[in-house]
């Protein structure tokens, strides 16, 4: 296959833009519209070098790294009460440690609902950045004092039955939370906020002052360990055997996001090695990841 022909090909399929490439190879997207299309004047071979390279570390990536979404007990939680919430207009908080896979669940809800809007929280957001991010989803401007945000925002979503996903909700202070249980009042739509643990404290007050928050939560769950069934369900669909599954547990500790890690390394380690996957290599590459 020509290099330019495998090149369109394989961005297509993983659905990068050239921006996206750009970044990744230094190469402008005026540069690399041309050579797809055969028009660059410049050096051609060292456009096809960089090219070769990029597709070479991204094949390597992709494979050494992605496992296939698997329907674990924590999606299907996260799926239950964002449905809930999106249908009847409700509250609903999900929480639980960090690795877990709460960010892929509820990014893999807002793929199979298109009516959602997903806002990812970090520890700089404030009442006015978060009213800014839903603004923006919403197709607005962006722009504008908090008054004039909120009501936009509130006009856009009113009896619009939509779900507002906020991930990371722990970092919002209380009058950001506030503010998502107005926007609910005021519009009908349902809310989901998922979080660690803290979540729960932060919505009540360590007093139990905010009960006018709280009290709007109409859904809730607390998110615990991968179980049996869920290591047995990865495994299969990467085709290891499920004879390892108490082994993957034990060096894991039941932590999605380290079972996956340890599952992609062990794979590199017994490839590199030629070896089938065992006990010995699990306990050895568990060595090389945090847990």
């Amino acid at each position: 296959m020509d290099i330019r022909e495998e090149f369109r090909t394989f961005i297509e399929s993983k659905g990068y833009s050239l921006k996206q490439v750009s970044q990744a190879t230094t190469l402008s997207k005026t540069v690399l519209s041309l050579w797809m299309n055969g028009e660059y004047r410049g050096k051609n071979e060292r456009i096809t070098a960089l090219i070769s390279n990029y597709l070479q570390r991204e094949k390597e990536r992709v494979n050494a790294d992605d496992l296939p979404f698997v329907e674990i007990s924590i999606v299907k939680y996260i799926f239950e009460i964002g449905r809930l919430c999106h249908t009847r207009g409700n509250i609903g908080v999900c929480c639980g440690a960090a690795g877990l896979g709460k960010t892929v669940a509820v990014k893999n809800y807002v793929r199979n609902f298109a009516d959602s809007i997903l806002i990812e929280s970090d520890s700089g957001y404030n009442t006015k950045s978060l009213l800014l991010e839903i603004h923006k989803r919403l197709g607005l401007s962006g722009k504008g004092s908090v008054y004039k945000l909120m009501d936009e925002v509130i006009t856009k979503l009113h009896n619009s039955g939509r779900l507002l996903i906020i991930d990371e909700a722990e970092n919002l202070p209380y009058r950001a939370l506030e503010m998502t249980r107005r926007i609910h009042d005021k519009t009908g739509i349902g809310i989901l906020l998922v979080g660690r643990s803290i979540l729960f404290e932060n919505l009540r007050g360590y007093n139990n002052q905010y009960e006018q928050l709280y009290s709007r939560v109409k859904y809730h769950k607390l998110l615990d360990k991968l179980i049996q069934a869920d290591v047995e369900k990865i495994l299969f669909a990467v085709n290891l055997d499920s004879g390892l599954c108490e082994t993957f547990m034990q060096y894991s500790a039941c932590n999605t996001r380290k079972l996956e890690h340890l599952i992609s390394h062990s794979i590199n380690v017994a490839k590199i090695n030629n070896k089938q996957i065992d006990k010995s290599i699990i306990q050895q590459t568990s060595k090389l990841i945090m847990v």
